[in-house]
């Protein structure tokens, strides 16, 4: 229980940003802060107040949840890429990853998400939009197995559209 309250505090700090109707900056101002390690991706982000980013990602999950992937096509670009946890990488088009993950979804009678927290960010020498989202999934498979887990997924967005996922999971104790 310790470790789900200090998981969710790190979460809303993190998500901070999302709160308030601040206008997101357009810049990120000039760090003089020496660290001991250089991004090897970015570590420019500032967040970004395009809620319908956000929005799509979350609906992607909803949809999951409810078993209505096949609204995919409103949120999901033509080619979707995706690193799970346990390092595979999936990239495929959207209806092909779309009947992938369906297939894995009629596995489950249910599938429930509580999502922790959400942050919006943009990335300033990037120019790339991301959703990161906080949950914890409880999969029943028709089996009658239950499956929970906490995930942190990394979403990018290009053009109003989800092509990129990175997720990573934490197993929960029996």
């Amino acid at each position: 229980m310790k470790k789900l309250f200090t998981f969710c505090i790190i979460a809303i700090a993190l998500s901070a940003c999302n709160s308030g109707n601040k206008p997101a900056a357009t810049t990120a101002a000039a760090d003089s802060t020496v660290y001991p390690y250089k991004a090897t991706y970015s570590s420019a982000f500032t967040c970004s107040d395009n809620s319908k980013n956000a929005v799509a990602v979350l609906q992607s999950y909803k949809d999951w949840e409810d078993n209505k992937l096949s609204n995919g096509t409103a949120y999901f670009a033509d080619t979707v890429a995706m690193t799970y946890s346990d390092g595979s990488k999936l990239v495929l088009g959207r209806d092909s990853i779309l009947h992938f993950w369906q297939k894995f979804r009629d596995s489950l009678s249910s599938s429930k998400i509580e999502v922790v927290a959400w942050t919006n960010l943009h990335s300033t020498d990037k120019n790339e939009d991301w959703v990161g989202v906080w949950y914890k999934q409880t999969d029943t498979y028709k089996t009658g197995k239950v499956d929970s887990a906490f995930y942190q997924d990394d979403n990018r967005i290009a053009n109003g559209k989800i092509n990129f996922i990175s997720s990573k999971k934490q197993n929960l104790k029996k």
